[in-house]
């Protein structure tokens, strides 16, 4: 595979009031460049280590994917979780979809707090990682399980948005590790606005909110696999 993994992200920018809109040396349309090429080629060197064995996520593993895409353009920020800044604490906003395409605005989030970040982020990888080790145990396991697993990954993972920029980015890894620890390939979210919405369904929706993403991804899947 090549690095046009990271294609669905070219054709966006990150706006000029986030901490990442443009790295010294760099206008903002090459730091958004650079960081695409940088999570493209994170995305192909995931299928070595996920044939190496089964990826156990970990906060650590999870900053190293950040720390990877960020580090030549944001060296004092790549890989660390939101905490304390001359001392203040590091609170993060970030806005999501929700209502219909015909009634749909933007509704705003706060991440997780950053003094239960650790916490929570121990929690999100513990839930994956038993999951996953159940159904690598499963035989009878049918394959939407495994991607609904990876999409509460996912899903949660940018709901408590660890970092001050580039969640998604580092999100979109770690969902894509999550699929390729499974047994599942890789997947590219070409339509990021019936993304959005659905990622907004699962930050506030009731009845099983992961699981219109989760349909997506299976779709995005078997698509893939018929082409």
């Amino acid at each position: 595979m090549t690095p046009s993994l990271g294609e669905p992200f070219r054709g966006f920018r990150d706006h000029s009031e986030s901490p990442f809109f443009r790295a010294p040396g760099h206008s903002p349309e090459e730091t958004w460049e650079l960081s695409v090429d940088r999570l493209a080629l994170l995305l192909v060197a995931l299928g070595p280590l996920a044939a190496a064995g089964p990826i156990e996520m970990s906060t650590e593993l999870l900053c190293s994917w950040h720390r990877d895409i960020f580090s030549s353009l944001f060296p004092d920020h790549a890989g660390r979780l939101r905490g304390s800044l001359h001392g203040e604490l590091e609170h993060v906003y970030f806005g999501g979809h929700v209502g219909t395409r015909r009634s749909q605005r933007i509704r705003q989030y706060r991440g997780t707090d950053p003094r239960k970040l650790p916490n929570r982020l121990d929690e999100i990888c513990a839930e994956f990682n038993t999951t996953a080790a159940e159904l690598r145990e499963s035989s009878g396991t049918d394959s939407f399980s495994a991607v609904y697993a990876a999409t509460r990954l996912y899903a949660k993972l940018l709901r408590a948005h660890p970092w001050i920029d580039g969640n998604l980015r580092a999100g979109v890894v770690a969902l894509n590790a999550g699929l390729l620890t499974l047994g599942l390939p890789r997947v590219q979210f070409k339509d990021l606005e019936l993304h959005d919405d659905l990622l907004g369904i699962a930050f506030v929706g009731k009845h099983e909110p992961y699981r219109p993403l989760a349909e997506q991804i299976a779709k995005i899947i078997s698509n893939t696999d018929r082409a």
